[in-house]
């Protein structure tokens, strides 16, 4: 469904950058991504991938450390359009996410995290009610594991998602696999995000259609 390699002198299309003018550009044949200090959420882009279950491959770096996220989007059980899948990809630790609530929660949630960052105030914790509310969002962690990516160097991330079941391997690693509860759905769009004041390049951007009759995974390409 995609095979990008960033080879053109500007950001082909039908990638749509988004946050601040300039943050996404082409840079010695990559996708390059830069978070300004200021930036609390960080700069994102994506492009349109339509599928029911999706195998991902792409070969990234850090210019300068800060934080990577790799997103899947799609239909939420709770209405609308929402992140679903999240595949954090930090200098230090490879974690798989879910995105889990009603995206009006999401987005209030938001507004209400920049109106108290303007502030200077610190947003109370979540309490047990919140929690307990199954439309209240929250981004819950499924699986984790230590990584170093923050050397500079190319890295290459393939990720797997069929049913609620997704596998996700980072280089030579294991295997890191996990089960959400909310994936399960048609996917619209992959996004990258950049943030944590740090830059990362992106290259060899594949996305398959995932077609196994089976949700259980068997493990990664090698």
């Amino acid at each position: 469904m995609l095979d990008e390699s960033f080879s053109g002198a500007a950001i082909p299309k039908p990638w749509e950058p988004g946050g601040k003018a300039g943050a996404f550009s082409i840079v010695d044949g990559s996708l390059q991504g830069i978070c300004s200090p200021d930036d609390h959420h960080g700069p994102a882009i994506g492009v349109p991938i339509p599928s029911r279950n999706a195998t991902i491959s792409f070969r990234f770096k850090y210019a300068k450390p800060g934080y990577f996220l790799f997103l899947l989007d799609g239909e939420s059980q709770f209405g609308g359009s929402a992140h679903l899948l999240r595949v954090s990809l930090a200098p230090t630790q490879l974690a798989i996410q879910q995105d889990r609530g009603e995206p009006a929660s999401h987005i209030a949630q938001g507004k209400e995290k920049r109106e108290a960052d303007k502030a200077g105030r610190i947003l109370p914790a979540l309490t047990k009610e919140q929690l307990a509310d199954p439309k209240f969002y929250r981004v819950e962690k499924l699986a984790a594991q230590p990584s170093k990516t923050g050397d500079g160097q190319w890295h290459q991330v393939f990720i797997e998602q069929n049913g609620n079941d997704v596998l996700v391997q980072l280089d030579a690693l294991p295997p890191l696999a996990a089960k959400g509860t909310v994936l399960d759905s048609p996917k619209s769009r992959i996004v990258f995000l950049v943030g944590a004041a740090g830059t990362v390049l992106v290259d060899d951007v594949k996305v398959w259609e995932n077609t196994r009759s089976s949700k259980a995974l068997p493990g990664a390409v090698k």
